[in-house]
């Protein structure tokens, strides 16, 4: 079953949230997606502190997506800081002096490469490079990698997985056109996202949402600060004031000395279940997009 939005007649067919919470594999999915979440970006420290982190991370594949969006007849396209401050905004990215210091870190590690505007110098466009196109593939992988589980048949989800950077460069074009859903699926997930906006929050929510499917009672194994810290390349005492911060938010239940072990609630499992099915919805709707790029878009709102 499929969902066309009433909102956008423009909108193709695509996979519901309801559709994909009710899909036998379902469990499976959400399973594969903590796995992933858990090993994205490897054993690189950086990355793994900084883009699991929102608002770098954000930044980092909204500047792709503009630019594989960039129509070369239309300079107000292209990737500038600007256009990247200008629909940040409606991700809650923050200011324009924000985004021009996530571009200059992303521009001075090689990840971003600038090039003089024609007719003025003091302008520049902005254009990823190869590492930067190579590290945004691995996220792709890993947030299709559910739905090639559960419709295997499905020749999208394949391309995705595989890294075809054909598929990537569509996939990132069409979702320029629906931060709407990306911005709404972090609002209305306001477990998940206490997580997501701080830096190694990605990790330290897998952490979590493995040890509730995993073990009796849901509880981690002992020394869950020092574990967290380790795999989400943060600190213990980060680890611990996030822990401590979401289980004032009633996320979290703590047994601390001498066990330092962490349960996730019940509030904290279904709203990530939920924020899973409603992002996999999402992708598989970019995915639509993606597969007949001639079909007309509807612009960012």
């Amino acid at each position: 079953m499929t969902e066309e939005s009433p909102a956008c007649p423009l909108f193709p067919p695509y996979l519901s949230p309801e559709d994909i919470a009710r899909h036998p594999r379902f469990d499976d999915a959400v399973s594969n997606l903590i796995d992933g979440l858990a090993n994205l970006y490897g054993d690189d420290r950086r990355l793994v502190r900084e883009l699991s982190e929102y608002g770098r991370a954000v930044t980092f594949m909204l500047a792709i997506c503009i630019a594989m969006a960039a129509e070369e007849d239309r300079p107000d396209t292209w990737l500038t800081v600007g256009r990247l401050a200008q629909l940040g905004a409606l991700l809650g990215l923050g200011t324009e002096r924000r985004i021009r210091r996530f571009v200059e870190e992303m521009r001075s590690d090689g990840y971003l490469i600038e090039t003089p505007m024609p007719g003025d110098k003091r302008r520049h466009r902005l254009h990823p490079g190869p590492r930067m196109l190579e590290i945004d593939r691995e996220w792709t992988v890993v947030f299709h990698a559910p739905l090639a589980l559960m419709m295997p048949q499905e020749a999208r989800y394949q391309a995705a997985i595989s890294g075809d950077p054909n598929y990537h460069r569509l996939y990132r074009a069409a979702s320029l056109k629906t931060l709407g859903l990306a911005r709404d699926n972090m609002v209305e997930h306001l477990a998940v996202d206490s997580f997501m906006h701080q830096a190694g929050g990605s990790r330290v929510l897998a952490a979590l949402m493995r040890a509730a499917q995993d073990n009796p009672g849901g509880w981690s194994e002992a020394g869950f600060y020092s574990m967290a810290a380790e795999r989400s390349a943060t600190t213990r005492a980060h680890v611990r004031g996030m822990i401590r911060a979401a289980a004032a938010a009633g996320y979290v239940e703590i047994a601390d000395a001498p066990n330092s072990r962490v349960r996730a609630t019940r509030l904290l499992v279904d709203d990530f279940r939920s924020w899973v099915a409603q992002g996999l919805s999402a992708i598989d709707l970019v995915s639509r997009f993606a597969e007949n790029a001639s079909v007309p878009m509807p612009e960012p709102s």
